[in-house]
Parts: structure tokens; C-alpha cells; sequence
């Protein structure tokens, strides 16, 4: 792909600018920003999955900035990844682990996360490296008004 190392740069050059300071405004126990990339990249790459592992790791690098810089050990950093695109993708800065656990349930007449078992084969699959220990969750989104069922969300917790 044309210009790809020049984008990448860029993407995480935006994050840390966008990211600079540790957030400190929280809305229903928890803060996120979506991921500064354009929809048409993130399409244009979605079968390479080089692409894709380079990309995760730009976000993790930036997730292991943001733990670097908060306050507070209590606080989780997520790196919330939407497959098979990435477009929702973001970072979500949780005010402790029950605010992170009551985001992870979803479970209403309209929409639910059914976790997927076995979370260290997506570890494994996209070789995802961090000198941090990371949790990972899974999950396979059900919503109630869309066709489009079999959406997965990983969330790397750090």
C-alpha cells in the first residue's frame, strides 16, 4: 500500500498529541476517544493482516503511555479493538475495575456481548507482545435492530 509507513507514523504521532495529558474528565465512570484514523484506510487494509498487527501495537504502545501517566493504580486502560474492521476502535480509561466490569456487561433486550472463549488464541493469532501483563476479554455482539450479527470487540486491559 502506498504511503503505509508514512500513515502509520502519522496515526500514532496523532495519538500521542490527541492523548498528551492523562484524562481527566469521566462520563459514567469512564472516559474513550475513538481511534484518529480514517474509515477508508482501515477498509482498504482490512484483509492484511500485517497491516492490522501493526496497527494494535501502535494502539498498545499508546495504551502503555497512558498507564505511565495516571494517578491512579486503580484506574484501566482499554484498548477496545471492533474486528473485522477496527473503525469503532478506541481507548477507554476506566475510573476502576467496577466501572470496567459494569461497561463489559451487556446484557439487554437489544443488546448483548456474548463472550468468546479462549481469549489467549487472539493473543496468539495476532501476536500481540507487551512488556505489560495485559487481560484480554472477547466478545460477539447480538443487536436486536441489525442484520450484521458475528461483530467481535476485544478489549485489552491494562
Amino acid at each position: 500500500m502506498r504511503g503505509l509507513k508514512r500513515k502509520l507514523i502519522r496515526l500514532q504521532r496523532n495519538m500521542q498529541e490527541n492523548h498528551h495529558d492523562f484524562p481527566t474528565e469521566f462520563h459514567n465512570g469512564y472516559w474513550n476517544t475513538k481511534i484518529p484514523v480514517g474509515q477508508t484506510f482501515l477498509l482498504d487494509i482490512q484483509h492484511n493482516a500485517q497491516i492490522k498487527q501493526a496497527i494494535i501495537h501502535i494502539l498498545l504502545d499508546e495504551a502503555k503511555r497512558l498507564v505511565e501517566l495516571r494517578v491512579d493504580e486503580r484506574m484501566r486502560v482499554v484498548v477496545l479493538l471492533d474486528f473485522p474492521t477496527l473503525w469503532n476502535s478506541e481507548f477507554l480509561v476506566f475510573e476502576d475495575e467496577k466501572e470496567l466490569q459494569t461497561f463489559v456487561r451487556r446484557d439487554s433486550s437489544h443488546q448483548k456481548w456474548i463472550p468468546i472463549p479462549h481469549v489467549k488464541t487472539f493473543i496468539n493469532q495476532w501476536d500481540i507482545r507487551s512488556d505489560q501483563e495485559i487481560r484480554v476479554y472477547g466478545f460477539v455482539e447480538w443487536l436486536s435492530d441489525e442484520e450484521d450479527e458475528g461483530r467481535e470487540w476485544w478489549m485489552l486491559v491494562q
